[in-house]
């Protein structure tokens, strides 16, 4: 892969293109993401496993030999499997609703190269899917609901820069919070107590590295993190919304690091010779989950929120594991891995034991 690639955007399939690249900048023309793996010698590709609010099911995105992306259901023990989206689009960027009624998800065309794509929502039983965005130009990616599930917040691509937005349910109250066409704004996260949202922003330049911001949930009183030359991005909110976690290449890596949700000292908590990130806190807040590379393989890592106990819950032989998601009780952890040939959702006890395939 070369040393320079365009900023990944997207939460599936993210660190098995960071930590594969020498130097990654951000301020993309193009974006790659959830669409970006391709399929697998069995021909079956899945990605991005969410776990329903009550933790009783699974969304993903599942490509078929030949085939697009679509969206499905499954019971945590892998059983019910049902489609939820349909249409010739591939369709990602999975989210639950609060409720756990609907599912959320983008539909995109041109694979990895989008060029077009929109916000859609469908029962979660399976029942229909309504277009919530609509137009041509540019292309939506959803994050996710608000805390209280009220409103949806996307990032709306035009000419390659990034706006986030929000929507009512019903795709009603449209509103640009990151208006300066000059910046390209991306990975909105909602904080848990519903009343900020962070995100990076990054300047123009193809070489131009990215910071953490923050904003009120109404976009207002937009305030820098982090204060770097290099890439600083992908926040990850603690549950009490006191944290946020995020990656930085400024050793020549990408690590995960450390800071108040309000700025200032930010500390570092991995340091692994292939780099690492997408930290995940569990539901406690008192470990997080990420990934890190090991003999060129994607692994599923767990630390205390301090960075202390760092262990290895993936075995380093069976293949690629990554996108790790914790179970609402933060007693289990979903992962994709390549271990069997395909890439395949498997789950796990937090502590790594008993690792069983699903898909």
């Amino acid at each position: 892969m070369a040393t320079t690639l365009p900023r990944v955007l997207a939460f599936a399939a993210l660190l098995g293109l960071l930590l594969s690249a020498g130097t990654i900048t951000a301020g993309a023309t193009t974006r790659a993401g959830l669409l970006a793996r391709t399929a697998s010698s069995s021909g079956e590709n899945d990605a991005a496993p969410v776990w329903s609010p009550d933790g009783t099911r699974i969304a993903f995105s599942d490509q078929t030999a030949g085939g697009n992306f679509q969206v499905y259901v499954i019971d945590e023990n892998g059983s019910g499997r049902r489609q939820i989206s349909h249409g010739n689009l591939n369709y990602g960027f999975v989210a639950w609703s609060p409720s756990g009624k609907q599912v959320g998800f983008s539909g995109l065309t041109n694979s990895q190269l989008v060029t077009a794509g929109h916000v859609y929502v469908a029962s979660a039983a399976g029942a229909g899917q309504n277009a919530l965005t609509t137009g041509s130009g540019w292309y939506d990616e959803l994050f996710g609901w608000s805390p209280d599930g009220t409103t949806l917040y996307f990032d709306r691509i035009t000419n390659g820069l990034g706006a986030i937005y929000t929507m009512d349910g019903d795709g009603t109250d449209l509103h640009e919070l990151t208006p300066n066409p000059a910046d390209d704004d991306y990975w909105a996260v909602w904080s848990p107590d519903g009343t900020r949202i962070a995100f990076d922003r990054t300047g123009t330049g193809a070489s131009a590295g990215g910071d953490i911001w923050v904003m009120n949930a109404d976009g207002s009183d937009q305030r820098q993190l982090t204060v770097d030359p290099d890439d600083n991005f992908g926040s990850a909110w603690s549950p009490n919304s006191k944290q946020i976690a995020f990656m930085s290449n400024r050793t020549g890596r990408y690590e995960i690091y450390l800071m108040s949700a309000g700025g200032g000292a930010q500390k570092r908590l991995t340091s692994i010779s292939g780099g690492a990130g997408e930290p995940r806190w569990s539901p406690s807040g008192e470990e997080i989950v990420y990934e890190a590379e090991v003999g060129g393989n994607e692994q599923v890592f767990e630390m205390t929120a301090e960075g202390g106990d760092q262990r290895e819950l993936t075995p380093a032989s069976d293949g690629q594991n990554s996108d790790p998601a914790w179970s609402p009780d933060g007693k289990q952890i979903a992962f994709l891995s390549t271990r069997d040939g395909g890439t395949d959702i498997y789950v796990m006890n937090a502590d790594g034991s008993d690792q069983r395939r699903l898909t």
